[in-house]
């Protein structure tokens, strides 16, 4: 389990993350630490929830079933080390002393209850009679594109993220606000799409990395052209980010998108930083801030201003794919 804490690491990097501090900076600022807890209190949620699930992941189940079976435990113990294995992680350990020294003892066992109610959901899903599964006819593979297998390979390692799940759990409740709130507010919209974007911005940066820098070399021996390449693996991001903020703001999300993408572009070709399945995306925090501040100005500027803001984000990202041409062709050559 020791090993299990470097793995997270990636998560100091991390775009959301920046983001979160940043708004818990403001209520540091005015001498009250509690109102920083509460004002990022949803944002702290999301940002927990797909950690948990990970921590969910039973201790049994990440060593080979051989060793496991050599363990002279009997059926119950072997039932207590699954309902307890959450606790073993040693980043589990680090949060809740966190929250205990930060809150009090109230927030740390809310902390504890809320994994527990994650760990029992994922322990019970585990257990299924049944797998849950993708339809074969929805796959992207089977699309009639030559790049298909590239969007595929791309969807599947994107999905693999933590980010991913976060912004999808953010866009989820805004829309859920949206249409089953009393009074909702308009202005929120635009925020809460911001936030999806942002939640998924670390990706760009990390689009050839994804799988620990694996599919790099199989990208390189296909007889694809760079911009055709970059493209499909844009869209296997933008795409799913429309979606998610189709029903908040639409205009606000694809133009920070498009920003995040384009800021992302150098980093995603240039730089060797591979990235592990199933843990949160870690960045360049200079192209992070970038991401975040100019992706920001876009989307609120699309949301304010009109379709022209969005245009120029546009034209901004046909320019990232030119220059990632570029720099591909540089790749081969080197």
């Amino acid at each position: 389990m020791l090993k299990e804490l470097s793995s997270f690491s990636s998560v100091r990097f991390n775009n959301f993350l920046f983001s979160i501090l940043f708004i818990m900076a403001a209520g540091l600022e005015s001498r009250a630490p509690k109102a920083a807890f509460w004002s990022t209190l949803f944002f702290q949620i999301v940002l927990l929830a797909p950690l948990l699930v990970t921590f969910s992941v039973d201790t049994q189940h990440r060593l080979p079933p051989e060793r496991v079976a050599t363990w002279p435990l009997t059926r119950t113990q072997r039932l207590l080390l699954s309902s307890v294995s959450f606790a073993l992680n040693p980043l589990f350990i680090v949060l809740f002393f966190g929250y205990l020294f930060w809150m009090g003892l109230a927030a740390a066992l809310f902390f504890v209850l809320l994994a527990l109610i994650v760990h029992t959901t994922v322990y019970a899903v585990s257990r299924l009679p049944f797998k849950l599964r993708i339809h074969a006819s929805l796959g992207i593979s089977r699309t009639p594109l030559k790049v298909g297998g590239i969007a595929q390979e791309m969807w599947r390692e994107v999905q693999g993220t933590l980010d991913f799940w976060v912004a999808l759990l953010i866009a989820v409740i805004g829309t859920l606000y949206r249409l089953f709130g009393r009074a909702p507010e308009p202005e929120a919209f635009p925020m809460l799409s911001l936030f999806v974007g942002i939640a998924m911005s670390t990706v760009a940066q990390r689009m050839l990395r994804l799988d620990e820098g694996r599919a790099l070399l199989r990208y390189r021996l296909l007889p694809i052209a760079g911009w055709k390449l970059l493209v499909t693996q844009d869209m296997t991001f933008l795409i799913p980010l429309a979606v998610m903020v189709s029903l908040l703001s639409l205009r606000t999300g694809v133009a920070f998108g498009l920003v995040a993408i384009a800021v992302g572009r150098y980093p995603s070709l240039r730089q060797r930083a591979n990235q592990r399945r199933w843990r949160f995306v870690g960045g360049d925090p200079r192209f992070g801030v970038a991401q975040v501040l100019l992706g920001g100005f876009a989307g609120i500027g699309a949301a304010r201003t009109g379709l022209w803001v969005l245009a120029v984000a546009f034209a901004i990202y046909l320019v990232s794919i030119f220059w990632g041409e570029m720099l591909w062709k540089r790749s081969l050559a080197a």
